[in-house]
């Protein structure tokens, strides 16, 4: 067998329907026991009961369980123990005796140890896998994905928390930024003959807006509600601005033998020239199904249709195979010129 090459990730663990079932009902059963032992403990030992055993039961066994039942052999972080342990100590709370010794804060002091330890180990890893993401590529995507899945090691599970934080970094870190173009390569932008980042400030302020009225409406009934909402409603706009702002800093890529077709912060798939057939303006003979959409909303298509199926990623890092491009150069004669075809 090859053997995978250097600082390729580890094919991450997959858990089993079964196991995931069988450590819910572990955790479960451990909670339908104490709670049995609670309703049926002797008075004179009731104090016991709910201060020193539930606590340790719930504290320590439950997230025992999970850990050796569901964290450890999916390869997840340990940091997903620390919600059931805290859950635990909330449960013993409920039910802890008053004006009598416990366990609880002993158990919540060394929770707290544990909690600092795991989170100083996972940030390490954290950052290392950052850092060898971003030495690996220039996609910011790549590099809070690559960081989640030293934690995770779910691919699909990192991207979706790597987008998040991709999106925070576009709103709020990427304004100093200029586009990147690799030596040996002309980028073409997609946004200015298609107004994209004017339509986009149009829509932020309809949205803005919206989400005054909306809030003074609801607030009449409910004030949490309406909080809420505007909250929704700023993230939101927080989504388009960080997604303009992607779009602007990765326009197309042609040179060094291949294709890099980019839009906003969403997508970015390699494409050899040599695999491209045909490109123009006419929709190709290529189902729905088989294409892919990175062309601006208004903008000039230009269709590239590939003499290969080509598999590329969607949003959760799904895979899917395409057949034809769609994209919206600013000077789209001179993209098909520079792929050597003519449409």
């Amino acid at each position: 067998m090859t053997p995978a090459p250097a600082g390729t990730p580890a094919t991450p663990a997959r858990l089993a329907p079964s196991r995931i079932a069988l450590a819910l009902f572990a955790v479960l059963a451990l909670y339908g026991i104490d709670l049995a032992c609670l309703a049926a403990a002797p008075a004179a030992g009731f104090p016991f009961v709910p201060n020193f055993a539930l606590p340790f039961d719930l504290m320590v066994c439950v997230p025992a369980a999970f850990y050796l039942l569901a964290v450890r052999p999916a390869r997840l972080s340990p940091l997903l123990v620390l919600p059931v342990i805290w859950l635990g100590g909330f449960a013993s709370l409920q039910f802890a005796a008053p004006g009598q010794p416990s366990i609880v804060p002993l158990l919540g002091l060394a929770a707290l140890v544990v909690e600092a330890g795991v989170a100083v180990r996972e940030a390490r890893r954290f950052s290392r896998g950052f850092r060898a993401a971003k030495a690996a590529t220039d996609n910011p995507l790549d590099w809070f994905s690559g960081a989640f899945s030293a934690l995770v090691r779910n691919e699909r599970a990192a991207r979706m928390a790597g987008l998040e934080l991709t999106m925070w970094y576009y709103a709020a870190f990427s304004w100093r930024r200029a586009p990147h173009v690799p030596e040996g390569c002309r980028a073409f932008s997609s946004h200015r003959q298609s107004g994209y980042v004017a339509v986009v400030g149009v829509m932020l302020g309809l949205v803005a807006i919206e989400a005054f009225a909306v809030h003074l409406m609801v607030s009449r009934f409910s004030l949490p509600a309406a909080c809420i909402l505007t909250a929704l409603s700023a993230y939101t706009i927080v989504w388009m601005v960080a997604e303009a702002r992607a779009v602007v800093l990765n326009p197309l890529l042609v040179g060094n033998g291949e294709l890099v077709a980019r839009w906003g912060m969403l997508a970015r798939e390699r494409v050899p020239l040599g695999l491209i057939a045909w490109v123009g303006e006419c929709e190709p003979a290529v189902p729905r199904k088989e294409r892919l959409d990175l062309a601006a909303m208004g903008g000039r298509a230009v269709w590239i249709e590939l003499a290969e199926p080509l598999e590329v990623r969607g949003i959760t890092g799904k895979r899917r195979i395409v057949r034809a491009l769609k994209v919206s150069p600013d000077e789209p004669a001179a993209f098909k010129q520079a792929l050597c075809l003519r449409g």
